[in-house]
């Protein structure tokens, strides 16, 4: 989702294709980027000014100098306070690798196979702590929406969803305080509640983003829920923990 708040990320991998990809999608995504091609350039940009990055993205398997290494250098430089660590790997396994990234100072960790939702989800989360803790937590996702609006019906992406709004991806601008009317269906919804259905609900617009869907594949509107029933909002929390289960998105877990 496009940020209001943009923030400047150090993105460093070995990987052009790697490289250029992430940048695009946080670059889309409101924040500036700057890259570094491994362990070395990574630290010769940071003793030149740690100031200006609120983010390290750290590939742990490079050449010469890897991750590991660089994070040892932040720990003795003792720098992890002014720069958290997302670490990402496209080589360990992440259950293998837990206990000796928190160890080295790391807030969190990635793969190279999450898809750009469950990336921004986890940036946005080390970016933005503070919102993070506040209401009900959210999940990436993204499943098709029907949408109707007091003057039309169309079809959107539901990006990511809590038990008390979600974010949909339309292509086309949706005016503040208008109410719409969305319908759609939740992955493993008969395994959360024993029988398979689709939801209807009903929400109003709480923001949207500057540019359109058209024209970003983040642009939409945020949206909260109206009029929610109990039996509802209690299959939309069961669904939230069990896809942050599933996806291991609990950053303080790492």
């Amino acid at each position: 989702m496009i940020t209001r708040e943009s923030k400047n990320i150090l993105v460093t991998d070995d990987s052009e294709f790697f490289r250029i990809k992430l940048s695009e999608l946080l670059t889309k995504a409101g924040h500036v980027v700057t890259v570094a091609r491994d362990g070395n350039d990574v630290v010769e940009i940071l003793e030149r000014d740690i100031t200006t990055f609120d983010l390290l993205i750290l590939d742990l398997h490079m050449p010469g100098m890897d991750g590991f290494a660089v994070l040892s250098w932040l720990g003795e430089k003792q720098l992890l306070e002014k720069l958290p660590v997302l670490a990402v790997t496209g080589v360990y396994d992440p259950s293998h690798v837990h206990k000796r990234l928190k160890g080295l100072g790391a807030m969190g960790l990635m793969t190279k196979a999450l898809n750009p939702e469950q990336v921004l989800y986890m940036v946005n989360c080390l970016l933005f702590p503070d919102k993070a803790a506040q209401g009900s937590p959210r999940v990436p996702i993204s499943i098709p929406v029907d949408i109707t609006t007091e003057k039309s019906t169309f079809t959107g992406y539901l990006l990511n969803i809590s038990a008390s709004g979600l974010f949909l991806h339309v292509e086309r601008h949706l005016p503040i305080d208008s109410k719409v009317n969305m319908t759609f269906s939740l992955p493993g919804y008969n395994i959360i509640m024993g029988y398979d259905g689709t939801l209807h609900l009903k929400g109003v617009v709480m923001w949207c983003t500057a540019t359109s869907g058209e024209e970003n594949f983040f642009g939409g509107a945020g949206i909260s829920f109206l009029g929610l029933s109990h039996g509802t909002e209690e299959l939309l929390n069961k669904f939230v923990r069990r896809e942050r289960d599933r996806l291991g998105l609990e950053i303080q877990d790492i």
